[in-house]
């Protein structure tokens, strides 16, 4: 008997020392979280006010609108007042809203990975209000039919029994997208916009029905249209969501395409990484979770759970192991990183042209080009552009071959008349990006603003021509050019 009491006294202390060891290491870990969240209850009210404005509001603007609303009129706003509203400093609005796996997810179904197309995801994901999506590539729409599957009810207003299908998917609570909507939509619909529910919010008015109303019920709007005017009432009652791509937006997902293509082991070493310290972090949270349940648990005896014990240490190693991994991960996304911009320059060109092509229906309204069909021409491009077993050599082919072929495709559908303006475009443009040009000169060229109401001084120039001269010599290049003339 006194052999098992020493022997059980032994594994006690053993667990003991097991215990406090592996305590005193997440003692640290868990003061550092502590204060963290003490510091994040200072500035949370602050930061939920920012996030609910950009949920509500940032949605229907580009990109440079959404940072200069963010950093240069609510941030200092909120920090102006007398008695200033704490914010995160740095405070990322998605970092609240959804995490690193949701937007894999996302992007597994088809979401373009720009940073716009994130954010356009997230406020989807988020809003309270019906969103309208203003998509005119069509970009958004294919995310949420890969997103929804089968159980999505796809809609159009006109077609026949489309109230109908709405109204099945209102009391079935399913999900419906009414897409091409016009900037004016069918009366009916509005008591569903607004959600004026009627008898305790149980039933909803469609026409001449009441409809019972399911709480599961979601309705997604979509327009094709690039600049729509909505009524006040109709943006009022849904949250604007622009979808239309950027020339940021496009380059970075066209930097993807030609990453994926030229350097596929980058692309899937990226989507490992994402994938890995995704897992990290579940992991990390699970064993935590199973830790503080045990503790919570284990009553006055701690010492009598070897499982316990066993779970602290095996949280203890695998923190070390996860620090370890995530510092190494840094590193390697920092290789990636620097490996993609190589090839920045051949995806800033294509977007480049991309524009051109899609402001050609300001000449003629029959110029259309959809963002797929340049997709195409630019995927073949780049898999028929000549090899080179140096980096910068074969971005350089790119290039060439992918404004070759660019310019080829466009050319032969644009009337003989307007092909000059197309060619002089994308020599203008290519010039300006490389800054090989000054904006000021090619918009003189251009426009010719000459300086009206002055006589030339010489025979050889026109009163209007010597306007011209006079504007030319603001420039500091032709500085004293009418004073030259004068003295010639």
């Amino acid at each position: 008997r006194s052999s098992d009491l020493a022997d059980a006294t032994t594994l006690t202390i053993s667990l003991a020392n097991r215990l406090v060891n592996g305590l005193a290491s997440e003692n640290v870990r868990w003061a550092e979280s502590v204060m963290g969240f003490k510091e994040a209850e200072k500035t949370l009210p602050g930061d939920v006010l920012l996030i609910t404005a950009f949920v509500s509001y940032v949605g229907c603007f580009g990109k440079r609108y959404r940072l200069e609303l963010i950093e240069e009129k609510w941030m200092p706003y909120l920090k102006g007042q007398s008695d200033p509203i704490p914010i995160t400093e740095g405070l990322d609005p998605l970092s609240l809203l959804t995490d690193d796996a949701t937007i894999a997810g996302w992007q597994n179904e088809s979401l373009p990975s720009d940073r716009m197309s994130t954010e356009n995801a997230t406020i989807l994901t988020n809003c309270e209000r019906w969103p309208l999506m203003i998509d005119p590539q069509l970009q958004g729409i294919k995310w949420i039919k890969n997103r929804e599957g089968s159980e999505l009810r796809v809609v159009r207003i006109g077609q026949r029994g489309y109230l109908d299908t709405i109204e099945r998917a209102v009391s079935n609570g399913e999900c419906d997208l009414i897409e091409n909507i016009q900037e004016s939509v069918d009366p009916v619909l509005d008591p569903l916009l607004g959600r004026n529910t009627i008898k305790k919010g149980r039933y909803i008015k469609i026409g001449d029905k009441e409809v019972e109303y399911n709480k599961n019920f979601r309705l997604i709007l979509h327009t094709k249209l690039a600049n729509p005017h909505y009524k006040p009432e109709m943006q009022a009652q849904t949250t604007l969501i622009n979808f239309t791509v950027t020339v940021d937006g496009l380059e970075d997902q066209l930097l993807a395409d030609v990453v994926a293509w030229e350097r596929p082991d980058l692309e899937e070493t990226k989507l490992k990484l994402t994938r890995k310290q995704n897992e990290f972090k579940i992991t990390l949270k699970e064993l935590e979770d199973s830790l503080l349940a045990r503790l919570s648990a284990a009553g006055g005896n701690f010492l009598g759970d070897t499982a316990l014990v066993e779970n602290l240490e095996t949280t203890k190693k695998t923190v070390a192991e996860i620090e370890v991994q995530v510092v190494e991960a840094k590193v390697t996304e920092e290789k990636i990183n620097t490996a993609r911009e190589h090839y920045r320059p051949a995806a800033a060109r294509a977007a480049l042209l991309y524009f051109i092509l899609n402001d050609l229906n300001i000449i003629n309204q029959i110029y259309q080009f959809s963002l797929k069909a340049f997709n195409v021409v630019f995927m073949k491009a780049v898999q028929r552009a000549e090899a080179a077993d140096e980096v910068k050599q074969r971005v350089n082919n790119l290039i060439d071959f992918i404004t070759y072929s660019v310019f080829i495709y466009t050319a032969r559908g644009l009337f003989e008349k307007d092909k000059l303006i197309f060619t002089a475009q994308v020599a203008f443009q290519v010039l300006l990006k490389t800054k090989d040009i000054n904006p000021t000169e090619l918009d003189f060229l251009l426009r010719f603003p000459a300086q009206p109401n002055v006589t030339s001084p010489v025979d050889f120039l026109s009163n209007q021509s010597w306007g011209g001269i006079k504007a030319l010599v603001v420039m500091e290049e032709f500085r004293n050019l009418d004073r030259d003339i004068e003295g010639s």
